[in-house]
């Protein structure tokens, strides 16, 4: 069994992050008090803020990958001058 890409593992990191924050969001609207809304905006925020920075890192890699493997691709199809 080969391992997953790199950029499998970022999205995973992301969903992690993303459910975190969420959480943290529900919390402040069950418990409407002070800590868990100050909570919410600043560290929900934070853990939300980072999974967009991760999926948007991930979704950049895997179209840079797919990318230069497609140009290597083109540069062997090439016919080469003798």
């Amino acid at each position: 069994m080969k391992p997953p890409p790199p950029t499998s593992r970022l999205v995973l990191v992301s969903c992690v992050l993303t459910l975190a924050a969420v959480g943290l969001m529900v919390w402040s609207l069950l418990d409407p008090r002070p800590v868990p809304v100050v909570a919410a905006m600043s560290i929900g925020q934070g853990l939300g803020t980072a999974s967009l920075g991760a999926f948007l890192y991930a979704v950049g890699a895997d179209l840079r990958s797919r990318y230069v493997r497609a140009r290597a691709e083109r540069e062997s199809a090439r016919p080469r001058p003798p």
